[in-house]
């Protein structure tokens, strides 16, 4: 789902949402603030490619990984406060980790012929990615009934972004004299960025007491981080859609 059709959809709601809370039948209780507590998953998914060099035999060998940074399970718990009418100031942190292999490719010069290049492939297993944000946000309420109500609006995400990324290679030369290579080991190192990102979000609450009830949420964030390697600068999107069911609580 793209960020414009998202958009879309939450202006469309929060209209809806609108007139739907002239014919309600009173405010749910909301004196001064809220809290809430998720567990959810960012179902969007991200492609990373790598390209990185290192010498070799005088030369310069390349190195490219490819991989995909699937969906994962997340933490969010956060709140906010009231500041004037039905607008509140709020916050979520959020947190998801997840692993994936990566397929290197390289391009391995010959020892002893210069500008002969050979190809040799190998698998990195296990490449950990972790995202953990704190989302800020204005909302804007919208009571539906005594117990259940909406809740919209958007703001900032500053990201805290840790990628285990190849750095190097190990190879061996088969044959005597050479004809062929092959990668014998992959050196994996973690970077990390700290980029500022965007988050649009809605929330719904069912009071279950005057005090305590459930909801879920739905937002879309993002961010791109950019992580070095060596020379090179390697580009890693972060947040995407995520949605969660949780517990709330109203003070």
């Amino acid at each position: 789902m793209t960020s414009t059709r998202l958009t879309g959809l939450l202006a469309g709601g929060a209209l809806i949402l609108a007139a739907s809370s002239a014919s309600a039948q009173g405010p749910a209780p909301f004196e001064f603030g809220y809290g809430h507590l998720n567990f959810g998953i960012q179902a969007s998914s991200h492609d990373l490619s790598q390209s990185t060099g290192f010498p070799i035999y005088e030369e310069t060998a390349r190195i490219q990984t490819s991989s995909n940074i699937g969906s994962t399970a997340i933490f969010d718990i956060g709140g906010g406060v009231r500041v004037w009418r039905q607008l509140y100031g709020g916050f979520s942190f959020s947190r998801g980790t997840n692993t994936n292999d990566g397929t290197v490719t390289a391009s391995i010069p010959h020892p002893s012929n210069f500008d002969e290049f050979r190809t040799a492939t190998a698998t990195a297993p296990d490449l950990k990615h972790t995202e953990q944000a704190i989302h800020l946000h204005a909302m804007w309420r919208f009571p539906i009934t005594t117990k259940f109500d909406v809740m919209v609006g958007l703001g900032p995400s500053f990201y805290s972004v840790k990628q285990d990324l190849v750095t190097g290679i190990g190879v061996a030369e088969m044959g005597n004299p050479t004809t062929g290579v092959s990668i014998t080991s992959v050196n994996v190192e973690r970077r990390s960025d700290s980029p500022v990102g965007y988050n649009l979000s809605a929330d719904g609450t069912y009071l279950l007491t005057p005090r305590f009830g459930v909801g879920g949420f739905m937002r879309f964030t993002g961010a791109s981080a950019e992580l070095e390697v060596g020379n090179d600068t390697v580009d890693v999107d972060a947040g995407g859609f995520q949605i969660g069911v949780g517990g709330r609580v109203r003070f």
